[in-house]
């Protein structure tokens, strides 16, 4: 989802704060930017509804969507992801496909989605602009909130630790029981967002499917393994990657999602 605020202006013409932005047939309102990442851009957004509108309406009236992702003020996140090849354009929809699989409280839910062409300059090659929408969730990620909490020579207790480690096992596990389970493959504190509940344990929930495959690879030879380090160097954080991702032998499975921990 992103993590700073640099290389957000060159976007301000094409989404504009307080500009408008279609998602299918439900139209968003670009409040402000999140953060940045890659050729990913996450602003805050407003659902924008016609005065006479009912309480059915727009996203709400989409079937698909669990109620409870439904925000009452009508605010979300919306990921907006730059793709300048056929390459990226896959990986995209890939990342879209495999995050409308997951239904689990502790894993980023994908509320709707759309791919537009964009025209280039004449003679130049088409592009494509991916837009996915998703709860926002403003407390920032952990990693953000134990930043803060250093800062102030501040920590988490013991008890609360054990309880986020928890929710993100059981974020994991519910990708583990597919068939063909799946690896996140970046599990990391930059990718778990906490909604801070009062007198209770935080929420945590994991986001960033891009990186997600299933989670089984059998290592037939020597360039399968090369491949599969070279696809890790580039789609896993490095302090955080499994021993077996830096040194493929004969595979790789779920257990690889324990290190990341």
């Amino acid at each position: 989802m992103g993590c700073s605020f640099s290389g957000l202006n060159a976007l301000y013409d094409s989404v504009g704060i307080g500009g408008d932005v279609w998602i299918n047939e439900n139209r968003f309102r670009v409040l402000r930017p999140l953060g940045d990442g890659g050729s990913a851009f996450v602003f805050l957004v407003k659902e924008v509804l016609p005065a006479e509108a009912g309480a059915a309406s727009g996203l709400a009236k989409n079937k698909s969507i669990d109620p409870s992702h439904i925000s009452g003020e009508g605010i979300y996140a919306m990921k907006k992801v730059l793709i300048q090849s056929e390459e990226q354009l896959e990986l995209v929809r890939q990342e879209i496909r495999i995050s409308t699989l997951f239904n689990h409280p502790n894993l980023l839910p994908l509320l709707d989605h759309a791919i537009i062409t964009v025209k280039g300059a004449k003679g130049a090659q088409q592009s494509h602009e991916a837009y996915l929408l998703f709860p926002v969730h403003l407390n920032g990620t952990l990693l953000d909130n134990t930043k803060e909490m250093q800062a102030k020579k501040e920590f988490f207790d013991t008890l609360t630790v054990l309880q986020l480690f928890r929710q993100l096992c059981a974020g994991l596990k519910h990708m583990h029981n597919f068939d063909p389970p799946y690896a996140h493959n970046d599990v990391k504190p930059g990718n778990v967002l906490l909604t801070q509940r009062k007198g209770q344990t935080p929420i945590a929930i994991l986001m960033d499917f891009g990186s997600a495959r299933p989670a089984r690879k059998q290592i037939r030879s020597h360039s399968e393994a090369v491949q599969l380090q070279e696809w890790a160097a580039e789609h896993s954080s490095a302090p955080f990657r499994a021993p077996e991702l830096w040194d493929c032998s004969s595979h790789a499975d779920m257990r690889g999602q324990i290190f990341g921990h």
